[in-house]
């Protein structure tokens, strides 16, 4: 798959951003902290509100007026404002974090994206991609968010009251309710993993119907042509409808787990209890009112699953997401960058670094022995040695399959050679780095991609420093002066999603005009004039007779007119 050269600044600074960011669980470790200390003091406070309760109630039942004392009362009223407030900030801190780490997150992905290289997303579903990266990062942050750090909190926060239950109130109670207490992360445990397989299951079945949802609003065009556009609806209502099923089936089993915690566990332990609690009261080894404190620190107990209960759909869904996450970043580049690498002093290379145009260096290109093959497949190149003088025109011939745009490819850093080297200016491209090998090249493929926005946000794409005067000259040097002056909203027009408003010679003219832009010492054309008319076939070659001039030019093409000016032609065959 051929790209382009140039891309949004914008999504090159994010992936640079997020480059060197270590994943979620390393960078969340001390984010987490705060909403668990915040979950222990609900917790604290709470539990010294029902002890302290509890004393009260025993002092009324014995008819003491101290019952009501302005001192109890008062501490009372803090002990309940105090676990207000740590309840309030809970989810404060999880949403004013939440968004933070999902940019980040997003910023991961895109990241991975970027390093996977062009070859390697060519493999991969799109609409698959961006439902990870914003549905996927969305439910990966919630989950780390909402439902991460109030669940650590509120899984350790027990320890503490049960502590305070022993203290205050009695200890052989406590000591036989720690006993149950490792119940609930079992039964926690248990099922998340008995809908472990749904979840996964409903992010599977999310990303494949983004994916075929996109392919068709895409393809609508061939899909009319065809007069399938019924047939592909009913696939993708088939595909609508196992995602509604797989939802279903995962609210299904939150329901079910609401139904276990609620119906049959939270009444069973508050039941055992209340059963430890009168037991000793008929012992005389508490009173009443310990005994009611007792019961209600027992409600605390059952924080953890009150809160799976809240938020196991979040929690679910987030875990699904977060995995599928983890897998897509893990992908190993299919072009390792050297710059991630340890290298030699000798072999780190600035981005601007442009080679002296002297015939006494290097050339600027050179394949020295090299082999390459798909996979698994035969070897699309065998032995393959090409060397292209500083400022020489040549062009590559060839039957379709022979590998020509597999060595521009290999030129661009999309590829590596299974054997042999590939140099530029001198320097092995495996000893450089990916952003000054792509530094060196201009690259006009057969279809230019341009992104949705307007020619302006296009043409800076390939120099952001760039003026309204030099995108004007490099518009017409592009033979595209004309047009743009024919325009209503001139530099401001918007080229509709991948440049649809525009013709397609129009397009690889705007595509030149980056090229101009980029003024990179090597020009790279792989069938430029292949999908174009007569007429526009001879704009752009005229164009790139002015952009191809004090430059190293590799041109790939079937037709003779676009390689007719060549200094040489080199065949490439099997």
């Amino acid at each position: 798959m051929q790209v382009d050269s140039a891309r949004p600044k914008s999504l090159v600074g994010a992936s640079q951003r997020a480059a060197a960011l270590p994943p979620p669980a390393a960078r969340g470790v001390f984010k987490l902290l705060p909403t668990v200390l915040l979950g222990w003091a609900q917790g604290i406070a709470l539990a010294l509100f029902y002890i302290k309760l509890g004393s009260q109630v025993q002092l009324l039942v014995a008819r003491d007026p101290a019952a009501l004392s302005v001192a109890a009362i008062a501490a009372m009223a803090l002990l309940a404002l105090a676990a207000a407030l740590a309840a309030w900030g809970v989810p404060f801190l999880a949403a004013r974090g939440q968004a933070a780490d999902e940019a980040a997150e997003r910023d991961r992905v895109m990241a991975h994206v970027f390093k996977a290289g062009a070859a390697q997303r060519s493999r991969a579903r799109t609409g698959a991609i961006v439902s990870t990266a914003v549905d996927g990062v969305e439910r990966a942050a919630a989950y780390r968010g909402t439902f991460l750090g109030p669940m650590i909190g509120s899984m350790t926060a027990p320890l503490a009251v049960l502590a305070l239950m022993a203290v205050f109130l009695d200890p052989v109670t406590a000591g036989w309710t720690a006993l149950a207490l490792p119940v609930i992360p079992a039964a926690l445990g248990g099922f998340q993993a008995a809908f472990r397989g749904v979840s996964r299951r409903y992010r599977e079945n999310g990303r494949l119907f983004a994916a075929k949802f996109l392919d068709a609003i895409q393809g609508l065009p061939t899909l009319r042509l065809l007069n399938a556009e019924q047939a592909h609806g009913r696939r993708l209502a088939a595909a609508a409808e196992e995602l509604r099923r797989s939802v279903m089936r995962l609210l299904a089993g939150n329901q079910l787990m609401l139904f276990v915690v609620d119906s049959l566990f939270s009444l069973a332990f508050i039941a055992a209890v209340a059963g430890l609690a009168l037991w000793r009261i008929s012992q005389g080894a508490v009173s009443l009112g310990e005994g009611l404190a007792l019961v209600l620190c027992g409600t605390l107990l059952l924080e953890p699953l009150d809160r799976i209960g809240q938020f196991f759909y979040i929690g679910l869904g987030g875990i699904a997401a977060a995995k599928e996450i983890n897998a897509l970043t893990a992908e190993p580049p299919a072009v390792p960058d050297p710059a991630d690498l340890a290298l030699p002093a000798n072999s780190a290379f600035p981005v601007n670094d442009r080679p002296a145009d002297s015939r006494r260096e290097p050339p600027a290109v050179e394949l020295t022995d090299v082999r390459f093959a798909y996979g698994t497949g035969p070897a699309v190149l065998t032995g393959i040695n090409l060397s292209v003088a500083r400022g020489e025109h040549v062009a590559l011939t060839g039957p379709s399959g022979a590998g020509k745009t597999t060595i521009a490819e290999l030129l661009q850093g999309n590829l590596r050679p299974d054997a042999g080297s590939v140099k530029l200016f001198g320097r092995n491209v495996e000893q450089c780095s990916l952003a000054w090998q792509r530094a060196q090249l201009a690259v006009l493929a057969q279809h230019t991609y341009l992104f949705t926005g307007t020619l302006r946000e296009n043409l800076l794409a390939a120099d952001p420093a760039a003026d309204d005067q030099r995108l004007t000259e490099a518009l017409a040097a592009a033979d595209l002066a004309d047009f743009i002056t024919e325009l209503p909203n001139g530099l401001d027009t918007a080229v509709g999603e991948r440049g649809l408003e525009l013709s397609g010679g129009q397009a690889q003219r705007l595509g030149l005009a980056r090229a101009f832009l980029k003024d990179a010492p090597i020009l790279v054309l792989d069938e430029p004039t292949a999908h174009v008319d007569l007429a526009s076939e001879r704009a752009i070659l005229t164009a790139l007779e002015r952009l191809g001039r004090d430059k190293t030019v590799i041109a790939i093409s079937h037709r003779q007119a676009a390689i007719a000016n060549a200094d040489r032609t080199v065949a490439v065959g099997r």
